[in-house]
């Protein structure tokens, strides 16, 4: 018995059996593979690598299967069966195609088609001969007939091709209506685009666009959205302002008070006099509703108080528009030959509440217009260019103030931010370029090392320092990393250029061509002055002082602080272009450095005045205050403009140069200046809509040229609406018809419909002369208008302020300018409102931010006041026994008059030889001794002194002085003040540091 071998690979393990003999090993594998019947040389469909199974028998005589038995089983199989019709099935399909083709290919012989074709043409011979005549006869006797079915058939084929088109339209409406308004654009636009881009465009272009000088409901609800949001931006910078100065006094209280360990008394003044500001603005609020208390106000309901505030309009408008007064007068300011009663910095913040803050882009224009005018009249007190570098112009620092808006703050952020954050977020980084310095961190790390003083000598110079190879290693690091640093800030700031802001880049421009024109030698200083204007006065303060422009949130160390400075010190030595002296010797190994950086910087500030001017930048029409809907508005308190007033008073005769200017004709109809330096006014804002001078001065010959050239385009806009032609010389000329009458009687009436409105009553009234009474447009008829259009524009072809070429195509040419102008205001309105609100939003975040630190300030004082009041008690002091003050305390304590933080009796004497009092009026030092001073205390802040004479017509004198005017004193330098009505004199610093003391 054989055993059974399956699957053969591994081992083979025949245990307690005789090997087989292997000689039929081939007749066992093919009987083992085959117990089917299968043929394999056939593919059956399954699988036919079965598990290997060998089986040794002693039958190893099995007879093998012939080849019919084969057979008969394989096509016993029903699979086979059908995979042989299947071949049967394509054998016959092959066959008959082979024949189709076949038969083809003779149909498509040329005999086969020849003779189709004749035959063909046979039979449509045959049968178009076959009676002719007969149809022929039938058709004639039936033409009317046919002729009426010929028109049903083309009426029915019509309407419904008809009702298929109008079928199809309705189904795709909406494309439709897509492709109607594409059509439409693209005509409108190629319309726009000739209006644009003509140098000439004709009188039905230019109707076609006339519209759009009209202002919309919407263009007037985003114009009141504008002012309010505007109105909104200046009243918090105000409260910020006002906010600021409020924690700076904070501030300053805090050094005084760990400067001179004063007492708690010092720093109560702080919230004290916050509050009594408070009450005494809501008091000057109240009193300003009422003008029988205040004489100078403007809001008042009498006829006085209206005239002069449309005097005060009209003369902001006229220092808004005309920026050379202004100019001469921040001129003065920075001469320092304005009159001692003028405040020089209240007449820079009132020119930047006159702008507005260059919050939009009227006001920004006009701002860079002064700044403009600014330059030119510092350059003519300036002999040389480096005379001009040293100055320190009142201009410079408009433009600093104005170009700390959103626009700017957010350049600065996308500039700074990366490049400080890496600098403030190194705890490990020190820029430190002073080898002293250098030297004095290694001793005070090696002894907070090691525990134990340093060998190093403390008092080592600079050569000394530089010896040790610690210090100097550490010297040469600090240099190669602050030329690493600070080559990362001047690649981060050479790259950008459209980046900067338009404002900083028009004033540099017009700094460099002024100061290329007056002093063309000194090109060099002149690319120096660029750059410590661009660098130095608006780079620079970011960098050093990041956190006050918004360019980061943290909070900046010491350390931190001095390595931004020394980064600063860097970029402003490159941007002059000068190497490090003697004075800056440590920083002399970086001089090669900075020549070769200055020459980057210096193209850079070449190409960041490569600006066009505001005219096109802007893009505000010439008569952009005549035809907009609300008038230019500021805001500003009547201190500020009274005080304004009187500086123009002071110094009228050089701000107008002449006699009967617009200026002094304002001037003399305004009268003299109410402000007087003792004088309080309502601390309120006054909103001044500004009156265009036109509109009521006398004008000179060329203001009243432009004033016509405006009512000119007026009533050329009102015929070209009514009347169409090939140019306007042709329409003007041409006759009227009653359809042209009608057109102008429904133009009136919806332009003239509210005559109360004042923009209404002014588009109806024309004033042809200043002696005469405006024209009233409502009682022309359409020819009528037409004439005095004609005259009007003969008139202004006579001055030459148009040409009459072309049928006056001059002035349809001023007016396709004035129309493209009103779109591009609409864009700017957007990006106005959109600047107003990040600048809205950064403000009321600085509000915030001033808000936490000032009430940690007055939280810090408040502890403060409490420790010292707490550390004093209310025990009074006895002193020695039986002297002077014992006897005081033991009678204010029989009284029951105590103060709660002391009392002190001095004699005079005592005093004056102490040094506290200096002199008593009508008394000598002999008699000193006989005077009584008593200094108490019985609320935190106020200080109780008393004086008591017996010779003196009110023997005892007494008087309340609070902490915070002694510390006013002493901080404004003076040294003596008099107290008791002016009857004694004392020391302040003395007194100050008694109270202290006591």
């Amino acid at each position: 018995m054989a055993p059974n071998i399956k699957n053969l690979y591994g081992q083979l393990h025949f245990t307690g059996l005789v090997i087989p003999n292997f000689g039929n090993l081939q007749s066992s594998l093919y009987n083992e593979l085959h117990s089917g019947g299968d043929d394999y040389r056939i593919d059956y469909g399954y699988p036919t690598t079965p598990d290997l199974i060998i089986e040794e028998s002693d039958e190893s005589d099995r007879e093998t299967v012939t080849e019919e038995e084969r057979h008969q089983i394989y096509w016993s199989n029903p699979e086979n069966r059908i995979q042989l019709i299947k071949c049967q099935r394509h054998v016959r399909a092959w066959l008959e195609r082979r024949e189709f083709r076949r038969q083809e290919e003779s149909h498509m012989s040329t005999y086969v088609m020849s003779h189709r074709s004749h035959i063909q043409a046979q039979a449509r011979g045959r049968r178009l001969r076959r009676n002719p005549e007969e149809k022929y006869i039938t058709f004639e006797s039936s033409e009317e007939w046919v002729i009426m079915l010929q028109t049903q058939i083309r009426g029915c084929l019509a309407r419904l091709k008809y009702q298929g088109i109008l079928g199809h339209y309705l189904d795709n409406l909406d494309k439709v209506v897509s492709v109607q308004n594409f059509v439409r654009n693209k005509i409108m636009g190629k319309a726009y685009k000739k209006l644009t881009s003509d140098n000439n465009p004709s009188v039905s272009t230019v109707k076609n666009f006339v519209h759009l000088l009209d202002d919309s409901d919407l263009d007037f609800d985003l114009e009141l959205a504008l002012e309010e949001l505007r109105q909104k931006v200046i009243q918090q910078i105000r409260e910020n302002d006002q906010l600021d100065a409020h924690v700076n006094s904070l501030d300053i209280q805090i050094c005084l008070f760990l400067r001179n360990a004063i007492t708690i008394d010092e720093v109560v003044k702080s919230t004290s006099a916050f509050k009594k500001k408070q009450q005494r603005r809501r008091m000057s609020e109240l009193a300003a509703n009422g003008h029988n208390t205040n004489p100078y106000s403007l809001r008042g309901l009498d006829k006085d108080s209206r005239t002069r505030l449309e005097l005060y309009q009209r003369l902001l408008y006229l220092l808004q528009t005309e920026p050379s007064y202004l100019a001469r007068l921040l001129s003065m300011c920075g001469r320092r030959e304005l009159d001692p009663s003028i405040n020089t910095r209240l007449i820079e913040t009132t020119v930047l509440s006159l702008f507005g803050y260059a919050t939009n882009a009227r006001e920004e224009y006009l701002l860079i217009n002064l700044c403009k005018s600014c330059i030119d009249e510092e350059l003519a007190y300036v002999e040389n260019a480096p005379e001009f570098m040293r100055g320190n112009y009142t201009f410079m620092k408009l433009v600093v103030q104005t170009n700390r808006g959103a626009k700017e703050r957010m350049f600065f952020r996308q500039l700074l931010t990366p490049l400080i954050e890496s600098i403030v977020e190194d705890d490990h980084l020190d820029l430190e370029t002073d080898p002293v310095a250098i030297y004095r961190n290694v001793i005070n790390e090696e002894e907070s090392r090691t525990g134990r003083p340093s060998k190093r000598d403390p008092s080592a110079t600079v050569q000394d320092a530089l010896r040790d190879q610690e210090v100097c290693d550490t010297f040469l690091m600090h240099l190669r990393k602050l030329r690493e640093i600070t080559t990362q800030f001047l690649m981060a700031i050479t790259s950008t250029v459209d980046e900067v802001p338009y404002g900083i880049r028009i004033v540099a421009r017009k700094l460099r061509v002024a100061m290329e024109e007056a002093f063309p030698e000194q090109k060099e200083q002149v690319s120096r002055i660029i750059g410590n204007f661009i660098y130095y006065r608006y780079l620079n303060p970011a960098i050093v002082a990041p956190e006050q422009y918004d360019v980061i949130d943290a909070v900046i160390l010491p350390v931190q602080r001095k390595n931004l400075a020394e980064i600063a010190k860097m970029l402003h030595q490159i941007s002059s272009g000068k190497k490090f002296d003697a004075d800056n010797m440590f920083l002399a190994p970086l001089n090669e450095f900075v020549r070769k950086s200055a020459d980057t910087f210096g193209e850079w500030f070449v190409k960041l005045t490569d600006v066009e001017e505001p005219e096109t930048y802007f893009d505000i029409p010439e008569l952009n205050d005549q035809i907009s809907t609300h008038k230019p508005t500021v805001y500003i308190n009547p201190y500020e403009l009274f005080h304004l007033h009187h500086a123009i008073e002071k110094h009228l005769q050089i701000l107008e140069t002449y006699e009967n200017g617009p200026l002094c004709t304002l001037m003399r109809e305004l009268g003299p200046s109410p402000y007087k330096s003792e004088l309080e006014l309502p601390d309120s804002i006054l909103c001044l809509k500004l009156s265009h001078p036109s509109d009521n001065l006398q004008l000179d010959p060329a203001a009243r040229a432009r004033q016509l050239l405006v009512d000119s385009k007026r009533l050329v806009i009102y015929a070209i609406k009514v009347q169409n032609g090939g140019s306007l010389k042709e329409i003007l000329d041409s006759p009227s018809d009653a359809g042209h009458e009608d057109a102008w009687s429904s133009l009136k009436a919806n332009e003239f419909k509210d005559a109360e409105d004042g923009s209404a009553s002014k588009r109806r009234y024309v004033r042809l002369s200043q002696s005469v009474a405006p024209l009233d447009l409502q009682s022309l008829g359409f020819q009528q208008l037409k004439v005095v259009t004609s005259r009007l524009l003969s008139y202004l072809s006579r001055t030459g302020v148009i040409s009459d070429e072309g049928g006056y195509q001059q002035m349809i040419n001023m007016i396709a300018r004035d129309i493209t102008g009103k779109n591009t205001r609409r864009q700017q309105r957007d990006g106005e409102m959109t600047r107003l609100r990040q600048t809205l939003v950064h403000v009321k975040q600085k509000h915030d931010y001033l808000m936490v630190q000032r009430n940690q300030y007055e939280d810090y004082l408040n502890k403060c006041m409490e420790s010292m009041a707490n550390k004093r008690g209310n025990r009074l002091r006895y002193g020695l026994p039986f002297t002077r003050q014992y006897f005081h305390v033991r009678q204010l304590k029989k009284q029951g008059n105590a103060p709660k933080f002391g009392s002190f009796d001095y004699s005079g004497k005592q005093l004056y030889e102490r040094g506290i009092l200096v002199e008593v009026a009508t008394l000598k030092p002999k008699d000193y001794d006989k005077i009584s001073i008593i200094l108490s205390m019985n609320t935190v802040g106020i200080i109780e002194i008393k004086g008591t004479y017996s010779r003196w017509k009110i023997q005892t004198v007494q008087v309340d002085m609070r902490y915070e005017e002694l510390l006013r004193i002493q901080f404004e330098g003076a040294q003596t003040m008099e107290v008791l009505h002016g009857m004694v004199k004392v020391n302040v610093n003395l007194l100050i540091f008694l109270i202290n003391k006591k």
